[in-house]
């Protein structure tokens, strides 16, 4: 069996692909290009490093960090992703314990390496041909936020890529890449089946992130139409439900005033200034105007009379307006109405007993 090395690769990420980037990695909903992804073992994957979004993560990480008196360039960048693996036979031969240690001890690595604040995510993939993980960190060191910073040429590259050999691949028998001497043609460390596969593999990832970079603009632009739409739906809502709330609070203090009146309709002199207290109200003006002088029994009973048809058509109004309510909140635009409704019910139940005052 030949050798078998271990692998750890970085490159920079800036702009729109950091959200590329994401989707890939965190396997997001969508379509995914890579043929070597087997959807069924998905669920084997594993994110060492809980994260939310990846922009809002390097945004953190940039305010707690970044002591430059400049603001940051648009294209600067913000993000280093690497992959960490292994050769194939590596994964074929050892046992699910030690491909977890693997990529534990790789992750310890990234963060004693890279620093543990500067680190977005360290995710683990089982889901394609060979396992790896995909990790970033934000280049922020000493408050500077530069690449060069971490590698500022190839020598630093390779004295890194030493460091993980030294304390994560030679722990598992893996080998270090050879190196290649100036003007030394790189060396393959892969049978050509694998170097196709592999190919295929990196070609389908970037054919991915490509057509996503393609189709961001149009759901830009799609995103920006529903919120539009979204934004006049609530406000057509907003006031569809203040409208529904006006109309409730005005029966509801008609009811009230009907009442209240209605509970001195004994004693006439009462009954008279209570409803001249509420003429605002029409059906206590008008039941003011039936009962006259409010000299005799008769004149009460001709304004409670008012009073009492008044209410009835009121707690119609209620009824009209649940039922619109109802009819409305079918589409279950707005939460709240369904509060409201509650509330009406409630209000309703004291309205009835003045309809049986006639019976």
């Amino acid at each position: 069996m030949g050798k078998q090395y271990a692998i750890l690769r970085v490159q920079k990420c800036k702009g729109a692909e950091i959200g590329a980037m994401q989707y890939h990695n965190d396997r997001e909903p969508g379509k995914h290009t890579n043929p070597d992804i087997d959807q069924s073992r998905t669920r084997l994957n594993r994110e060492m490093c809980p994260h939310a979004d990846y922009e809002g993560e390097i945004q953190a990480r940039i305010d707690a960090g970044y002591k430059g008196t400049r603001k940051v360039r648009k294209d600067a960048v913000r993000l280093v992703e690497g992959i960490v693996t292994a050769s194939p036979e590596f994964f074929e031969d050892a046992s699910a314990e030690e491909v977890r240690d693997f990529f534990e001890d790789a992750l310890g690595f990234c963060r004693e390496e890279f620093g543990e604040s500067n680190l977005v995510h360290f995710t683990v993939h089982m889901d394609e041909e060979t396992p790896h993980a995909h990790f970033g960190f934000v280049p922020l060191k000493d408050g500077k936020l530069s690449w060069k910073g971490f590698f500022p040429d190839k020598a630093a590259l390779g004295a890194m890529q030493d460091r993980f050999y030294g304390r994560v691949g030679a722990l598992y028998g893996l080998s270090r890449g050879e190196k290649r001497l100036e003007g030394q043609p790189a060396r393959r460390h892969k049978s050509v089946a694998e170097y196709k596969a592999e190919s295929r593999r990196v070609q389908a990832e970037l054919d991915e992130k490509a057509g996503l970079l393609e189709s961001a603009r149009a759901e830009l632009a799609s995103a920006n139409a529903e919120l539009a739409s979204a934004r006049a739906q609530l406000a057509e809502c907003k006031v569809q439900v203040e409208g529904f709330a006006a109309r409730f609070e005005r029966i509801k203090a008609e009811l009230a005033q009907i009442a209240e009146c209605l509970s001195v309709r004994g004693f006439l002199g009462s009954f008279k200034a209570k409803l001249a207290e509420f003429a605002e109200n029409p059906i206590c003006k008008a039941a003011l105007a039936a009962g006259r002088d409010f000299m005799t029994a008769r004149d009460g009973r001709r304004a409670e009379k008012v009073l009492v048809d008044g209410a009835r058509e009121k707690v119609g109004e209620m009824g009209e307006l649940s039922r619109e309510m109802d009819e409305w909140s079918l589409l279950d635009e707005v939460g709240d109405m369904r509060g409201a409704r509650r509330e009406l019910d409630v209000h309703e139940a004291p309205a009835r007993p003045i309809d049986n005052q006639v019976l």
